[in-house]
């Protein structure tokens, strides 16, 4: 069963850097008694939310760290964050759709669209070579990094380190000024508010 799901995205953050960033935020968040030390079973590893006032305010009940090209492995009481593993850094809607916005003449692109070959070419770029991955918009032809890409309904971003908050859809993040948003974003390490929103069921 599916269940909502936000994710906070880094576009920025170089992927030789995502796992030192992944593994310190773990660190923290355990540290301070937010979530458990130990990941829970699963395709995809969540952390419990210890913190009964996080989860109550917010109804987050997990969270994920993700770091691409690394795994979690549970080790002793704790875990640790290990070369391998499936994360790619494509972090969308399950169901397959999404719609982006040209950074340069805000046009509206979505796979299957005509001219959306440029960025099928660029999601599969981007598994393998990420700083190759541009795509060439079909409205004004500007070849811009896939990364610089977003999403008027947030429902599609790349990055290297990501954060998924499971059990929630928190709109609060988009909504415009919110402090409670805010202070989360802050415990979560968004020190400028500017990782990408992303709403998704997992």
């Amino acid at each position: 069963m599916s269940h909502a799901t936000t994710l906070l995205v880094d576009t920025d953050l170089e992927r030789d850097d995502a796992a030192a960033a992944a593994t310190a935020l773990y660190l923290q968040l355990v540290g301070d008694g937010t979530i458990s030390a130990t990941p829970g079973e699963g395709s995809e590893p969540t952390f419990a939310v210890l913190d009964v006032r996080l989860a109550t305010d917010t109804g987050i009940t997990a969270i994920g760290l993700h770091a691409s090209g690394h795994r979690w492995r549970p080790d002793g009481q704790g875990a640790e964050m290990v070369d391998g593993g499936p994360e790619n850094g494509i972090f969308c809607r399950y169901d397959g759709g999404f719609t982006i916005r040209c950074p340069q003449c805000r046009e509206l692109l979505s796979p299957g669209d005509e001219g959306s070959d440029a960025l099928e070419d660029a999601l599969a770029v981007w598994c393998d070579s990420p700083d190759s991955a541009f795509v060439a918009c079909p409205a004004c032809s500007t070849w811009t990094p896939l990364t610089s890409w977003r999403s008027p309904a947030h429902d599609f971003a790349v990055g290297h380190f990501a954060i998924s908050l499971h059990g929630a859809h928190l709109h609060a993040f988009t909504a415009g000024r919110d402090h409670a948003a805010t202070a989360l974003r802050l415990r979560l390490g968004d020190i400028a508010g500017d990782y990408t929103v992303v709403y998704s069921s997992a």
